[in-house]
């Protein structure tokens, strides 16, 4: 279906015609039509009142980076995370802090060979958005890393860590709040692991 636009009852083009010295105007009868394309761009619509989660398409590759004689490391980036609060004061009275907790798959390759997901950690940046509203979370080791403090856990690889978080609700400016983040990834395993090319899923959840 074509949709046009005329302008008046009736399109017509003109031609003015100099005779003799005269001017003649000479209407021509109505001919082809003309088609104008119109253009619009409606971005998606985030009601008041909502607390969205948005991941930038695309993978994360790792590639081999800083490795030594004991440790093979590879590293990469996250796509970028963005969390959208659009809640008013009176909503966030009562509550309402929120967090993306990310956990890592195994790796597997073809033939079955497996790498655990305790030998990917990473270390979250915060992009954009108001760093009195949001915080990232701490950086997360790998089973290969020696333990930093008291807590074993730190070093247990991607399970229930935390990328960002939103603590003080009232922090929240009027308007709302949209933060993003990411992480650099790092994935330690021993030299003797198996070639091949391997692959996991990052499951990012958002909880209130």
């Amino acid at each position: 279906m074509r949709t046009h636009l005329v302008l008046g009852a009736t399109a017509l083009t003109a031609a003015l015609l100099i005779s003799g010295g005269s001017a003649v105007a000479v209407a021509a009868q109505p001919g082809t039509d003309t088609d104008i394309g119109v253009d619009v761009d409606i971005t998606s619509l985030t009601p008041p009142g909502a607390l969205t989660m948005t991941v930038a398409p695309g993978r994360a590759t790792l590639t081999e980076n800083g490795s030594t004689d004991s440790v093979r490391q590879f590293t990469g980036s996250l796509p970028q995370v963005t969390v959208t609060d659009t809640r008013t004061p009176d909503q966030l009275a009562s509550g309402g802090s929120w967090y993306v907790l990310g956990s890592s798959s195994a790796f597997t390759a073809e033939g079955g060979a497996t790498i655990g997901a305790d030998h990917i950690g990473w270390s979250p940046r915060l992009v954009s958005g108001d760093e009195a509203s949001v915080s990232v979370g701490g950086d997360v080791g790998t089973s290969l890393d020696p333990n930093t403090g008291t807590d074993a856990a730190t070093n247990r690889g991607l399970v229930d860590k935390e990328l960002l978080s939103l603590g003080d609700p009232q922090s929240v400016p009027d308007g709302g709040v949209s933060s993003t983040a990411t992480a650099d990834l790092t994935l330690k395993v021993e030299p003797t692991v198996k070639a091949g090319t391997y692959s996991a899923v990052i499951t990012l959840s958002l909880f209130e």
